[in-house]
């Protein structure tokens, strides 16, 4: 999303905002409760799979034995299923982004259900097992995003810090900044494999450039690089069962 005024838009339109305060809300509490003495930082890509951007990164995170969480929209799933397969081969967990990159606000209760729902086919299809985490575009909780995490038995979850990768004015030492400044136990980290609607169209560039600094720069700060499931492990059963869209952190702002 390019600007403030859009994004007040969104979050104005279709009754959004308070459900996705609340999910972020939440998976902050979530974050925080989580045991101090485990200082761990989870790296999530979304809008993926990308046949240029993903395998580079894959290669970046493998080089550094770090694993990672990737929110995949299903019309590229579909158009690419080596891609997926390849990431899920490598170690890294597959969540589900919807079908296409929509905004919730726009979508009806029957709508969103068949974009959940066709992503989840597609995933488990390709991957025989069912995807775990479900983060909807731009992590816009609602009603019917909610009803489509609890039918579907996926665990919502956004993030905790962002670093606008997607703004033309980011670059991979503005990143790799508001990473070491903000990041902490618990971060649930934002990035892109792959441009998304609003998005420069070289923002995965952008990542990928920044990725090897950003993680060495973590490490430094005394940070473990977990995936999402390790992650949120010792809060594990309060996710799984929680209200919908209570429970976890923020897509593109």
């Amino acid at each position: 999303m390019s600007d403030p005024l859009t994004l007040l838009l969104l979050t104005l339109f279709g009754y959004a905002g308070l459900p996705t305060l609340l999910a972020r809300t939440g998976f902050s509490r979530v974050l925080k409760r989580l045991p101090a003495a485990l200082p761990q930082v989870a790296l999530t890509f979304d809008d993926g799979p990308d046949p240029v951007w993903t395998p580079r990164i894959l290669e970046i995170l493998d080089r550094f034995g770090v694993p990672a969480t990737f929110f995949m929209l299903g019309s590229r799933a579909e158009a690419h299923p080596d891609l997926v397969r390849q990431v899920a081969d490598a170690g890294h967990e597959v969540g589900v982004h919807g079908y296409r990159h929509r905004v919730p606000a726009l979508q009806g209760l029957r709508a969103t259900l068949t974009d959940v729902g066709a992503t989840v086919r597609i995933l488990t299809d390709i991957l025989q097992r069912r995807p775990r985490y479900y983060r909807p575009p731009w992590g816009i909780f609602n009603l019917w995003t909610g009803l489509a995490a609890r039918r579907h038995n996926l665990i919502p979850v956004v993030w905790s810090l962002y670093v606008a990768e997607w703004s033309r004015s980011t670059t991979a030492n503005s990143i790799y900044v508001d990473a070491m400044q903000s990041a902490g136990p618990g971060t649930v980290l934002l990035l892109h494999d792959a441009a998304g609607p609003g998005s420069r169209p070289d923002a995965p560039a952008v990542v990928a450039q920044a990725l090897p600094r950003l993680i060495t720069g973590l490490r430094r700060k005394g940070l473990s690089l977990v995936s999402l499931s390790e992650l949120l492990a010792p809060a594990g059963r309060g996710l799984s069962h929680a209200p919908p869209g209570q429970n976890v952190g923020s897509h593109r702002p």
